[in-house]
């Protein structure tokens, strides 16, 4: 069976579709639903009742805590974790996921491709390119010095992860602000086996942040990365930021879209340079 866990909040415009594309994947495995529900404004923990397979209320949200408790509600022997928002491109997307899983025992965790929705700003649908690339990548700890940061780049916005090894690894048993996704790919890592980065299962997902918005996430990543800096330090990130955004900037250059061209590099990226080192020294001021 393959667990597909979902942490729903104020999700009612995207569960129809979401649960409907889950249902029509062509795998060759019974599939259960989980949806775990906070507190929401809308009809969300009602239509979960009638989507999903199981469908529970969560007192106080926890990016790492909230998604384990899911997984111990779970049966599977695959757990896929996925976000509200994503929607997967096409139905052969779970079973891409969870081939590697099945055909190699060295790969405990994979996680899809993303490319924006139709409708996206070009500055986050060249963000989603740079980040997700068109090939594999396959993370352990001899490809440390060859991906640097991307060694235990990781998003459970859409992934999947073998039950036995999530739990050997302690599963997502922590309190985080955000990234716990990044947390367990370093246990991963750590522990010896392999994360594939997997461009053969493609979702659609991207964001337009607000200014507001992107400097609260960002300040989150700071504060996070602070605290696991120790765990961090081998791998370099090569000026992956840089690279990023002379990628993007080259790509709306391209399309003379100078006013996005203007957003992205005068506030876009200070504000998130701004908000993540903001979070750093926040976290530093607390506990020195």
């Amino acid at each position: 069976m393959i667990s597909v866990i979902i942490p729903i909040y104020n999700g009612e415009e995207y569960l129809f579709k979401l649960v409907e594309a889950i249902r029509s994947q062509i795998v060759g495995q019974e599939i259960e639903i989980i949806a775990a529900v906070s507190k929401s404004n809308d009809r969300s923990f009602i239509l979960a009742k009638e989507l999903c397979d199981l469908a529970y209320s969560v007192e106080e949200f926890n990016h790492g805590l909230t998604r384990h408790e899911a997984a111990q509600k779970s049966n599977g022997e695959y757990l896929v974790f996925i976000t509200q928002d994503i929607l997967p491109f096409n139905n052969m997307w779970l079973n891409e996921l969870i081939k590697p899983l099945i055909e190699n025992s060295n790969i405990v965790a994979t996680y899809s491709r993303q490319i924006a929705y139709p409708g996206a700003s070009k500055t986050e649908s060249y963000i989603r390119e740079y980040n997700y690339p068109p090939y594999n990548r396959l993370c352990n700890s001899y490809t440390i010095e060859k991906w640097g940061r991307k060694n235990i780049f990781y998003s459970d916005a859409a992934s999947a992860t073998k039950r036995e090894d999530f739990f050997g690894l302690g599963g997502y048993n922590f309190e985080v602000i955000t990234n716990e996704d990044v947390y367990y790919a370093l246990n991963v890592i750590d522990s010896g086996n392999s994360i594939l980065y997997n461009a053969n299962s493609i979702v659609y997902h991207s964001h337009d942040f607000s200014l507001k918005e992107n400097i609260k996430r960002y300040e989150s990543i700071g504060a996070f990365e602070t605290t696991i800096s120790s765990r961090l330090e081998k791998y370099s990130s090569n000026g992956e930021g840089l690279k990023l955004v002379r990628d993007v900037s080259w790509k709306l250059l391209r399309d003379f879209n100078v006013k996005e061209l203007m957003i992205f590099l005068l506030l876009d990226v200070p504000s998130r340079l701004f908000a993540y080192n903001k979070g750093k020294k926040s976290f530093l001021r607390r506990f020195n």
